[in-house]
């Protein structure tokens, strides 16, 4: 499309102006700005400081300012906005003068010349589901499964994904890229209580500080009541006594100062974590872009296409790649009983698979006891077939079993994003 601004009052005269008594217009093509713009810079004394407009109306004149800044980076953006691959018209007005526009005057005379639009070379879209087919020759719909897999790496800590599209959709849980309100609350209560914890034995310390003070005194005066003591059995003994309770002045001293030393440490580790953790919220908060590690170890980065309010579920993209991705289950498919695998990275371990059978299902979860680590949050819970049945969520940890694994049904993901999803 053309794009438009008020034409300079300084390039014409004021008669010309008041002849037009409308608002006068050029328009801007994407090889360079029109000489006319050119020459109102140069005349002007300061390129950016652009003074009075003068909009002329039926009702007679109204005048305001713009500063140079605002409007040089509004001529700026204009300038650079346009379409690269609109056809630039290049003609004489009545002047002489030559302008450059995309969007000539219907009056143009056949004179005008149709400069050729600049081409822009498309981004290859590089197939990555034949580069993993080719490295890895998968034999089983499981082991094919395992390429639409990915590990996600945040600045707090890592999970699974996996493709839903062609075109480089990715699915997870919100909680694997954004930290939940619930748990920034847990820690910042732990480190509220470590702080605490260091405070009372900073108390404690300083407490101790002032019982061996009293025990140095105490020493100083019983030494100079052994001063004024005549030599004999009496003052021997009593002088050991002295040397002994010095010996112990000197022990408490040298623990003291342990102490202080060992919570130096602590106070100097917890405020280092603190700040750390700080830090990380304050990225994971506000990232939107994310490294992900494809089956061969591939890095690449995904970004930030939606989060669902209601479910803990996020969407991702990789743009320019035509990956592999899995194919939803019909709920039909679902049922107690139903062999199921979780694929992801548990505990730091890369493109891992647990199996185990359906306990469960309702309008809410999919019940597996399937093993389902940290690190396995977001990645898929597949049937034999390879299909996906639900996006692994988390596990009710118990003291004396295993456990039971959570999976958001896939069709509440695919309802959760049907807007941001491809339609085939």
């Amino acid at each position: 499309m053309a794009l438009r601004i008020f034409a300079d009052p300084f390039a014409i005269s004021e008669q010309d102006r008041i002849e037009g008594g409308e608002q006068r217009w050029q328009t801007l093509g994407s090889v360079e700005v029109s000489a006319r713009v050119e020459r109102w810079q140069q005349q002007t004394e300061v390129a950016m400081n652009i003074r009075l407009i003068r909009h002329i109306g039926k009702g007679g004149h109204r005048s305001g300012k713009r500063y140079g800044f605002v409007a040089g980076l509004s001529l700026i953006a204009l300038v650079s906005g346009a379409p690269a691959g609109a056809e630039t018209y290049k003609y004489q007005d009545e002047q002489g003068r030559w302008q450059y526009t995309d969007r000539p005057p219907s009056n143009l005379r056949q004179s005008g010349e149709v400069l050729p639009a600049p081409m822009t070379k498309p981004r290859p879209t590089q197939n990555l589901n034949a580069a993993l087919r080719a490295k890895f020759s998968p034999e089983t719909p499981i082991q094919e499964a395992t390429l639409s897999t990915v590990t996600i790496k945040t600045s707090l800590a890592t999970g699974s994904g996996f493709f839903i599209s062609s075109t480089g959709h990715l699915l997870t849980n919100k909680h694997v890229i954004q930290l939940p309100e619930q748990e920034r609350k847990n820690i910042q209560q732990t480190f509220g209580d470590a702080e605490q914890k260091i405070e009372r034995h900073r108390q404690r310390l300083a407490w101790r500080e002032q019982e061996l003070e009293k025990y140095r005194k105490d020493l100083a005066q019983y030494e100079a009541y052994l001063g004024g003591l005549s030599g004999g059995a009496g003052k021997a003994d009593q002088q050991a006594y002295y040397q002994s309770r010095q010996d112990q002045y000197q022990t408490l001293q040298q623990e003291l100062a342990a102490d202080r030393r060992q919570l130096q440490a602590v106070e100097d580790k917890v405020a280092t974590q603190r700040r750390e953790l700080d830090w990380k919220l304050a990225v994971s908060g506000a990232a939107n872009a994310f490294t992900i590690v494809l089956k061969d170890g591939v890095e690449l980065t995904a970004a930030l296409v939606a989060v669902s309010p209601d479910h803990d579920l996020a969407l991702l993209k990789v743009d320019q790649r035509q990956t592999p991705f899995l194919h939803p289950a019909a709920p039909q498919a679902i049922g107690q009983g139903e062999p199921v695998y979780a694929i992801g990275s548990p505990v730091g371990l890369r493109d891992s698979i647990s199996a185990g059978v359906v306990s469960g299902v309702d309008s809410t979860f999919i019940r597996t006891d399937a093993k389902i680590y940290p690190g396995n949050s977001g990645g898929p819970l597949i049937l034999a077939n390879g299909q996906v049945i639900g996006i692994n969520t988390m596990k009710q940890i118990t003291e004396k079993f295993e456990g039971i694994g959570y999976a958001i049904p896939i069709a509440t993901a695919l309802r959760e994003f049907a807007s941001d999803l491809p339609r085939d």
